[in-house]
């Protein structure tokens, strides 16, 4: 595990993610946006930072759970008969965003802590965003010839 090459996937997989969603946001006049959304989870949940901090909580937790996606992608890469590439990634985003999916449905049985959102027009946006990030994972691995099963360097 090339704990450097993975910390740059998932921070390219999560900014082209939020941009990403950022668009479906500005396109479809939704609110589409991770870091605004797990703003909705931190407090639901209870958990709130202060001072400086506070404005980044929800970028850092984004950024976090990018990181925590890519070491279970890279891991399941490693330790299962997973070939590495856009199928498993693509595939690896869908149920990333599924995951999100069941989030929202816990996030949502949480009394008084309903976000302002449409969910349902959220899912599949969600879904998309994280096939995005997924991709960008892929990317990221094949521009460092980094495959975790060893095997890249002529592919790309």
């Amino acid at each position: 595990m090339d704990m450097y090459k993975i910390m740059i996937a998932a921070f390219s997989g999560t900014n082209i993610m939020t941009g990403f969603s950022f668009l479906l946001s500005l396109s479809y006049k939704e609110l589409f946006k991770e870091p605004v959304m797990l703003n909705y989870i931190l407090h639901g949940i209870g958990v709130e930072l202060k001072g400086k901090w506070k404005k980044a909580e929800a970028w850092i937790a984004h950024y976090v759970i990018g990181l925590f996606f890519v070491i279970i992608y890279e891991a399941l890469w490693q330790y299962t008969n997973i070939k590495f590439g856009w199928l498993s990634g693509i595939v690896f985003g869908a149920a990333s965003g599924a995951f999100g999916i069941l989030c929202w449905h816990f996030i949502y049985r949480l009394p008084d802590h309903k976000p302002k959102a449409p969910m349902k027009e959220y899912y599949l946006p969600l879904i998309l965003a994280h096939i995005v990030f997924a991709s960008v994972v892929v990317v990221a691995f094949k521009i460092f010839a980094y495959d975790p099963l060893g095997k890249i360097g002529e592919q790309f």
